[in-house]
């Protein structure tokens, strides 16, 4: 059965299938002759989005776009302008910077790229950055911005395991912070060496404008954390509530969201969502497949029996992610694998939290890697310009990243002490 499920899922792929179609149909076509029933596969499939949980991913992409179509993207680079414009290579870290405010509303990856790509692209043109190099710097930030909660990923994972997506929100803030701070001290040094501009310092009256201005923004993440941590809702309730407080902001404070845009909000929403759970719902009964064969188990045996300890198990994973991001859907790997690791992981005494980061850190850099990376192919978009120029400006910082997912992976308290901290 397992053997059949791996062919045939291989074959899929290579004859271009869509991933969510080739893990169902490769899971169905590896039931038939076995004591598995197709009334089984159902069940499966209607259990794996019968949670709680997942309610809150149509939720969190419906707050992000309402927050976007109000303007806030502008506020918040408008915000991390007067902040570290000033700096020498500015503008690409403003980049970093926006792309760690607005992650935390948007909660997508692709959304960030497409947002603060159409505002940024241009005026790094304009300051000499070229365009390969411009498209880089915000492939290198969106990849961190990953880590920035509320992520869809996280919440996806926290459906899979069971780990509290409040702990994964707060595990992923250092982590990317962090990364943030090592990506701009890059573009920095880079920005000197080719003598780049600088912006002018920004006033103490004009930051706190930039500051004012960007409140609508800032708001939303302390409603959504604060409520979490505060025991007033739960993640799945939050989403809700960032909803309404975008609803109200969009509607009756800035009085930009009209019907027309709302109705196109709502499609957008139930398409994303659509295809996300049916990832999630095809790729449970491939790992529930796997998992009755005892694939997992054979696994850990093995992992433990070759003396291999956690951290081989963790740099494993992250290789083993860095290649299906080349080649598939991140949030799919993320579906299908997650499952087949988790009893190894506990063999191995690895915490799930810390797994989960590492691993959805590890899926950022996929969303950026040809040929399927979906947000690379939106940033040269509006970049206008070419995968191979964009891939060779793109490599030093997707490397940065990397270098601190492993120093996330070999040095876990940067991961647990904020949840730890919070009782999380």
């Amino acid at each position: 059965m397992v053997a059949i499920l791996f062919i045939c899922f291989v074959l899929f792929i290579a004859i271009g299938t869509p991933i969510s179609f080739a893990i169902g149909f490769s899971s169905i076509f590896s039931v038939f002759g076995g004591s598995v029933t197709l009334r089984m596969v159902t069940e499966r499939i209607f259990s794996a989005m019968d949670s709680f949980t997942l309610l809150a991913i149509p939720f969190f992409i419906l707050a992000g776009d309402l927050m976007e179509t109000t303007g806030i993207s502008m506020r918040l680079i408008n915000l991390a302008k007067v902040l570290v414009g000033h700096f020498r290579g500015g503008l690409g870290m403003v980049v970093i910077v926006a792309e760690y405010f607005f992650s935390g509303i948007s909660g997508a990856v692709s959304a960030d790229t497409a947002a603060l790509g159409s505002i940024m692209l241009p005026a790094m043109a304009r300051e000499n950055y070229s365009k390969s190099r411009a498209v880089g710097i915000l492939c290198g930030a969106c990849a961190m911005g990953i880590l920035v909660p509320p992520s869809m990923s996280m919440v996806v994972y926290g459906g899979l395991t069971g780990v509290s997506i409040a702990a994964l929100f707060a595990a992923g803030f250092l982590p990317a912070f962090v990364t943030a701070l090592v990506l701009m001290v890059q573009v920095h040094f880079q920005a000197r060496r080719e003598n780049l501009p600088a912006e002018p310092r920004a006033s103490f009256k004009e930051v706190a404008v930039a500051f004012y201005k960007a409140i609508p923004a800032l708001i939303m993440p302390v409603i959504i954390f604060g409520g979490i941590l505060g025991g007033i809702f739960t993640p799945t309730e939050s989403a809700v509530v960032a909803v309404v407080y975008g609803l109200v902001i969009g509607v009756f404070v800035f009085k930009e969201i009209s019907h027309a845009a709302l109705q196109a909000m709502l499609l957008k929403t139930a398409k994303v969502t659509g295809v996300v759970l049916l990832l999630v719902s095809v790729s449970n009964i491939f790992a529930w497949i796997v998992t009755a064969q005892q694939i997992p188990q054979t696994l850990a045996a093995s992992v433990v029996s070759l003396g291999a300890g956690k951290f081989a198990f963790l740099l494993f994973a992250i290789l083993l992610f860095l290649i299906l991001g080349a080649i598939m859907d991140g949030l799919a790997a993320l579906i299908m694998v997650v499952p087949i690791f988790l009893p190894i992981a506990t063999q191995l005494g690895i915490s799930h939290l810390h797994m989960g980061i590492v691993i959805i850190a590890t899926v950022g850099i996929g969303l950026f890697t040809p040929p399927v990376g979906n947000a690379l192919f939106v940033a040269c978009s509006i970049g206008d310009v070419s995968v191979t120029d964009a891939g060779k400006a793109m490599w030093p910082y997707l490397v940065t990243v990397l270098v601190c997912i492993l120093f996330m992976a070999y040095v876990p308290w940067i991961v647990t002490i904020l949840p730890r901290l919070l009782g999380l």
